[in-house]
């Protein structure tokens, strides 16, 4: 399966698992994203003026599959915080915090969870992160995205909407957590965003840029929270340096609210509704 040594795995597998949750948390605030920033193809959305329906996602039945970030390793499960969130919809939640030993097999499990359970809308925010960063042999990467992609295809060819994250490159980690070799090679990270940004261009797949969201991070800049405040990206981290807050989880579900709502109007303001958590 994954080619990562046992060097590798006992320096950073058990400390990385929420890691790249804390890259996320750090994107700017929660302002509207540039139309370049992510992509959402919908099936006769017109603009204003033509009487035609603002696209919108179809939050009724909410699976969310995918890595730590997705399963609450350290933070929120996202199961937990879409069920408060959505009160009148269906959640379902496969996240493993454990993706990474089988990121193949793990995949097609969680998602063949998410057909079973008829979702018309799949959050895979952080899927495919082990497919690149889980090993250093490109024909295992190769074939692993290869699959993730196809089963999302799938679920979207049924009729499903798809909410899918991009990589980002990770260079801000502690090399003792996150060894060098650990990390894909700018050649190899940006042939496996070109393949995501391929499926984000069908219909009902909305793209969400975590590598710009992460800038910040690696620019070492302050970010901006819902409501106006300008807090330091650090504030948004656990104590190890590495790991989200229960703030940093809100901050990264906060900005996905918007950013739904930017690229897809028509869906409404208050069918997801992320609360901030009280201060500690």
């Amino acid at each position: 399966m994954c080619n990562i040594n046992s060097l590798v795995r006992s320096r950073f597998v058990r400390f990385w698992l929420l890691g790249w949750l804390g890259l996320v948390a750090q994107a700017p605030g929660c302002g509207k994203a540039s139309p370049a920033s992510g992509s959402a193809s919908t099936a006769g959305a017109s603009g204003s003026g033509t009487g035609a329906p603002l696209p919108a996602l179809p939050l009724d039945r909410i699976a969310i599959v995918g890595a730590s970030i997705s399963a609450g390793f350290g933070g929120t499960p996202f199961g937990e915080a879409f069920t408060a969130a959505a009160p009148k919809s269906k959640v379902d939640a496969a996240a493993d915090t454990f993706l990474f030993r089988d990121p193949i097999g793990n995949t097609k499990k969680q998602l063949a969870q998410a057909k079973a359970f008829n979702a018309t809308v799949v959050f895979a925010i952080d899927l495919l992160f082990w497919d690149v960063y889980g090993s250093s042999d490109r024909a295992w990467h190769d074939s692993a995205l290869a699959s993730g992609l196809a089963e999302l295809e799938a679920l979207r060819a049924a009729g499903a909407w798809i909410v899918v994250g991009d990589l980002p490159l990770i260079t801000t980690a502690s090399e003792f957590l996150l060894p060098k070799e650990a990390i894909p090679s700018q050649e190899l990270l940006g042939a496996a965003n070109n393949s995501i940004r391929e499926l984000a261009s069908r219909e009902r797949v909305l793209l969400v840029p975590l590598t710009e969201w992460t800038e910040p991070l690696r620019a070492g800049t302050d970010v901006v929270l819902a409501g106006g405040d300008k807090v330091p990206a650090a504030s948004l981290m656990a104590l190890d340096g590495l790991h989200a807050n229960p703030l940093g989880v809100w901050y990264l579900l906060d900005r996905l609210d918007h950013y739904i709502e930017e690229k897809l109007p028509g869906t409404p303001k208050d069918a997801l509704v992320f609360k901030r958590p009280p201060p500690d």
